[in-house]
Order: structure tokens, then C-alpha cells, then sequence
């Protein structure tokens, strides 16, 4: 029994240090500003999609727990810096020199505490949608511009109406140093795959762990490999930058409850984590320690392996001579997925409003290939219609259930390969 009380006063303690840690270099995180665009209010809700605070707290002490769902802007720059030129994998991030850093992944992380839910909606880099400020339509990649989101926030709001309440950029190097904190992130693969742009090579089947140089060639890969045994050869993910857009989000699902596993009790990785979030990532100046821990707080039973993924419909087209997406925003799918990160229908585990829509079909016999995508909900949950909502709680809105979108090649699901 001393020695349990010891262990429980030395874990206090570091505890402690860390927060105290965390807490010291608060000043120290690179942030940016958030315009006061109180139009992105959803019409009857009393809460904006970005919401200045004049008095921002700087401490690590989280005040009563906020139940409001958020939206977080995510996004991944490609800023190769931090690439040795020796690296087997500096093919894939290529020469940078004059073309400055582009998003190279846009994500919407929707966290509701009242449901204890989280998913995310990723967006295209080649999405064709009318930029904010501008006449004309371009990529939705040419909207980014990691110290000022502003124009990326607008856009969004503009063609989808999904309002934003805080912003993370991560490029390159933070997930590197991540991904080496936390000890890799462990993926089951159910045949050798590789991708000779990037030289990822993963010749065995079976669990494996992936540091962050190799895991950055991974979540790249757009023109991604398997072995088929049958046919003696290697077949080509037919998904393209869609299915690299599902294995990116499996690969986010892996590496959160890798954070979640090790850096909770684990000190040294605490620190690594907090010091690579300083260094590398960027946040908006509202999103402040006290409201992580506050946010950490309302969402410690978030099962990360429950998460659900989804992306924005499109169709290719060529247009002025380049390959874009055109978004497609009407299916009963698209519909029931936007009115969950538009803050009007909670996203609940209800598999009994099951309604069974078939959508985006892959043909191809690659391991864990989807073919159809299972959507649900209630007429109100998967209607665009801006009604008034609350979004201070999120339980009176209408439940609605989606399946995650993913296709293209993906691991297999290996619950033990963690």
C-alpha cells in the first residue's frame, strides 16, 4: 500500500510538471487571427462560427466544461524543410524551392461533446468551388494561406456553408516529429504495397509500424500499389487522391489513439508532443491551452476507432485544361453528411433509421475496396435548410447516422495492429 501511495504522489507530480511545462511555453505557440465574420452564424443560433474573445486565457487551467460542438479547420502544409536530402523518402516531397507551401490536406474535425462524437470531412486539394474575394472558380488549394485562413475559412463557408470555430495548420515537419514521439503508428496491411513516386515499399503483409519520414511517404501516396496474388503483379489504387484521402484519415484515427495510449501517462512524450505543437503547428489565437484542456476534459471517452471519415462528392472534369472536382452537394449522402458539420443534425451511433442509398462504386477486388456507402437519418437530418438551431447543446437536434465514405486500397481491420 506505501508503495501504490508512492506511485500515485510521483504520477501527481509529474503530472504536474508537465501542465506546469505546458503552461510556461503557452506564450511561446505560433498563432494566428480568426476574422470576427459573425454572418457565418447559422440564422436562430446564438453561437458564431468564429467567436472573438477579448481576453483570451493563456493558462492551462480549463474552466467549467463547454458541451458546444466545434468545427476545426485543419490543414497540412507541405513544407519539406525538415526532409534529410538523404532520406530514401525526399522523392516524395520533391524540390520546393519557389513554390512556397500548399495545403496538401484540408479537413473539417467536427467534436461534439454532448454525443461524445468526433468525424471529419475532408475536402480535395483539386475541389473546383468559387474562391472568396474573387469572381472566377479555382482549385479550393489555391484558397490557402496557412498565416492568414481567413480566405480558406470564406470559401468554405461560401460553397458549403459549414462555419469554422477554430484553425490548425500542421505542415511537414510537426508531423514527423509527432508520429516519432509517439514510438510510430502501427497499420495492418493485408498485401505488400508500394509506391515508386514517393519509394514507399512495405513488402510484407502484416502489421506495420511506420516512423514519421516513411509515414509522410505513405500519407502522400497518390498513386498507391498492391500485390495481387492471383495475378502475379501490382495493381494501382483506381481511388487516386480520393482513396490517399481515406488512408490519410485512417492514418489520423491510428495516430490519435497512438497520442492518446502514450502521451497520457507518459511525460517525455508529453513534452515531445507539446514542443513539436510549438515549433511546427499553428493555431488560431482563440484556440488557447485552458480551452484545450477544457475541450480534453469534455471529450476523454472519445474512442477514436469510432470516428467517422467522409469527403466532399465530386465528379472530374477538365476545365481550361486542368483535371479538377466539381462538387456534388445534392445526394440524400451529401446532404445528411453537411447538415452534421452545419451544426443541424448531431451525428449519433442509430443504425436503426437505417436508409439504404447506394453511391460511389470502385470496381476493383483490392483488399478492403468499398463499393457502396450505407447512409441514414430522418427527412429533417438530411435536409440544407439553414433552420434556426441551437448549437449551445446539441441534444435537440435531429439524430442522423452516415457510414464513413472511405474507398480506394485501405488496411485491413486488425484491432490487435495498435
Amino acid at each position: 500500500m506505501l508503495v501504490v501511495n508512492l506511485v500515485v504522489i510521483m504520477s501527481c507530480f509529474v503530472a504536474a510538471g508537465v501542465l506546469y511545462y505546458g503552461s510556461e511555453k503557452a506564450n511561446d505557440r505560433k498563432v494566428v487571427s480568426l476574422a470576427n465574420v459573425t454572418k457565418l452564424t447559422v440564422p436562430g443560433s446564438s453561437v458564431p462560427g468564429i467567436t472573438p474573445d477579448s481576453s483570451p486565457d493563456e493558462t492551462l487551467v480549463a474552466g467549467p466544461v463547454d458541451m458546444t460542438a466545434r468545427n476545426f479547420l485543419i490543414t497540412g502544409s507541405d513544407n519539406g524543410a525538415c526532409v534529410d536530402a538523404d532520406s530514401p523518402y525526399a522523392a516524395a516531397f520533391g524540390n520546393r524551392s519557389g513554390l512556397g507551401e500548399r495545403a496538401d490536406t484540408i479537413m473539417i474535425l467536427r467534436l461534439d461533446p454532448t454525443t461524445n462524437a468526433a468525424a471529419v470531412l475532408s475536402f480535395p486539394r483539386d475541389l473546383w468551388v468559387k474562391i472568396n474575394g474573387k469572381t472566377s472558380r479555382s482549385r479550393i488549394n489555391s484558397a490557402f494561406n496557412r498565416d492568414d485562413p481567413n480566405t480558406l475559412v470564406l470559401t468554405i463557408w461560401d460553397n458549403f456553408k459549414i462555419p469554422v470555430d477554430h484553425y490548425v495548420n500542421v505542415d511537414f515537419c510537426a508531423f514527423k516529429q509527432i508520429v516519432d514521439a509517439v514510438g510510430g503508428v502501427r497499420v495492418p496491411f493485408a498485401t505488400p504495397i508500394r509506391d515508386r513516386n514517393t519509394n514507399l515499399l512495405i513488402e510484407n503483409p502484416g502489421c506495420h509500424t511506420f516512423g514519421g519520414e516513411e509515414g509522410l511517404a505513405y500519407v502522400r501516396s497518390r498513386k498507391l500499389h498492391y500485390y495481387d496474388s492471383k495475378s502475379k503483379s501490382w495493381k494501382e489504387d483506381p481511388a487516386s487522391d480520393r482513396g490517399r484521402i481515406s488512408r490519410q484519415q485512417d492514418f489520423l484515427r491510428r495516430a490519435l489513439q497512438k497520442a492518446l495510449d502514450k502521451g497520457a501517462g507518459n511525460p517525455t512524450v508529453a513534452k515531445q508532443l507539446i514542443d513539436a505543437a510549438l515549433q511546427y503547428v499553428i493555431l488560431d489565437d482563440q484556440l488557447t491551452p485552458g480551452r484545450l484542456l477544457e475541450l480534453a476534459q469534455a471529450m476523454r471517452d472519445l474512442d477514436p476507432a469510432t470516428m467517422k471519415t467522409y469527403q466532399i462528392e465530386g465528379l472530374g472534369k477538365m476545365i481550361n485544361g486542368q483535371s479538377v472536382i466539381e462538387p456534388k452537394l445534392t445526394s440524400d449522402n451529401m446532404k445528411a453528411v453537411l447538415s452534421v458539420f452545419q451544426g443541424q443534425a448531431r451525428l449519433v451511433d442509430a443504425p436503426e433509421q437505417l436508409l439504404q442509398v447506394e453511391t460511389t462504386t470502385t470496381s476493383t477486388t483490392s483488399p478492403r475496396a468499398k463499393t457502396t456507402t450505407t447512409v441514414a437519418g430522418t427527412a429533417s437530418a438530411v435536409t440544407t435548410s439553414t433552420a434556426a438551431v441551437s448549437t449551445s447543446s446539441t441534444s435537440s437536434l435531429p439524430p442522423v447516422y452516415v457510414e464513413s465514405d472511405e474507398i480506394g486500397i485501405l488496411p485491413t481491420d486488425d484491432p490487435a495492429c495498435r
